[in-house]
């Protein structure tokens, strides 16, 4: 008989796309036979109900709900150390796997490692993004670079960062790959618009300077300019600045606050494609939701947006980063309904080596040491 494996895996922010990224984690987990899993969970977070709903093994923790919070609750620190500690030593828990550097993770994480357990965290960027305010305790969330028995990076971009910028051995690092995020299903979609139908492309996400939203607005205004029936859609919270204005004259639809998860799963079924017009990335969440709503991504060529978003496969790819670039880009998706049409294809065929269970099994694998693990399959 298998021997089953006793894991805790902890997720303790508040909101954002991780969260999803947590909970689709936590879904596929709780269907496990040859596991025992725990998630640790803030009781502050935005979806913990939909946590606690799961049936999965659960260990919350106040953090706190607000930046102030952070350091405010830190009294809480000596007795969540112990009560982790015991946790881990009562269940006889192998590894903790972080599904993300938290800012008390630091105080937290050595109590575990205390009771023999393995520790391992995903990077999800080796730098903090332009406009990011996380920037201000980066020093605090790459302690556990140090740290870690292993560091799952979700590209082979920021894997080499670790390694040349922060001097972090090959050895330690496992490079796995962005799983589909389930916000939607699948798209009905077998071709582009209908006849007469505007393409609608989407910018989705918070709103930072790194995003390129301006790029995406000038790339529309060349298309436009072609006499292409084009309609942007912006979905996200964060500061428009001059291009609010460019996007009211464009008549884009424009929701620019928190999105719900119901919200972003509504828009992936009315866009035809997403568009990524970054100006550096690490990989991206919003490629991932996009595939598993089976939508075709435009991106830039930077960063882990390159292994993310193979051209003619799983989206194309700009040749630079200009707006013309971008919006020949977009062109090709509308010029070619072949194309298209074998992106859409080989996004439903590929869903399986982009699950979040295969991640989970390679994320596990190489946490344990049963397998050397450096890319999906």
């Amino acid at each position: 008989m298998a021997v089953q494996r006793r894991l805790l895996f902890s997720f303790w922010g508040r909101r954002g796309a991780l969260t999803q990224f947590a909970l689709d984690a936590a879904r596929t987990l709780s269907a496990s036979t040859n596991m025992a899993t725990t998630f640790s969970v803030s009781r502050q977070n935005e979806a913990f109900s939909e946590f606690e709903a799961l049936g999965t093994p659960l260990l919350p923790i106040d953090t706190f709900s607000s930046e102030a919070g952070a350091a405010l609750g830190l009294w809480r620190i000596p007795s969540l150390r112990r009560r982790l500690a015991e946790y881990v030593r009562a269940e006889r828990i192998e590894a903790v796997i972080e599904l993300m550097p938290h800012v008390w993770s630091p105080l937290l994480i050595p109590a575990i490692r205390a009771e023999g357990a393995k520790y391992a965290t995903i990077i999800h960027d080796a730098a903090m993004h332009p406009g990011d305010r996380t920037g201000l305790v980066k020093p605090l969330l790459d302690m556990p670079l140090r740290t870690a028995d292993r560091l799952l990076t979700l590209s082979k971009s920021v894997a080499e960062q670790l390694r040349v910028a922060k001097g972090i051995s090959e050895e330690r690092l496992t490079v796995l790959f962005h799983p589909d995020f389930a916000y939607a299903g699948p798209s009905a979609r077998h071709a582009g618009p209908s006849p007469g139908e505007p393409f609608r492309i989407l910018f989705l996400g918070r709103i930072m300077p790194y995003k390129g939203l301006s790029l995406f607005v000038d790339a529309v205004e060349r298309l436009r300019e072609r006499g292409i029936a084009i309609e942007p859609l912006v979905y996200g919270e964060g500061s428009l600045g001059a291009d609010g204005d460019r996007l009211a004259g464009l008549g884009a639809r424009v929701v620019n606050r928190w999105l719900s998860a119901d919200e972003i799963a509504l828009v992936l079924t009315e866009a035809h494609a997403v568009v990524l017009s970054h100006v550096e990335a690490s990989q991206s969440g919003v490629a991932a939701a996009a595939f598993g709503a089976g939508v075709p991504v435009v991106a830039t060529p930077v960063g882990g947006l390159v292994e993310q978003v193979r051209d003619g496969t799983t989206g194309v790819l700009a040749r630079s980063v200009d707006a013309d670039a971008i919006a020949d880009a977009i062109a090709r998706l509308i010029d070619e309904p072949v194309l298209y049409q074998r992106i859409v294809e080989r996004l439903e065929a590929e869903r399986g080596g982009r699950s979040m269970a295969h991640f989970l099994d390679l994320a596990i694998a190489s946490t344990l040491g049963i397998v050397e693990t450096d890319k999906p399959r």
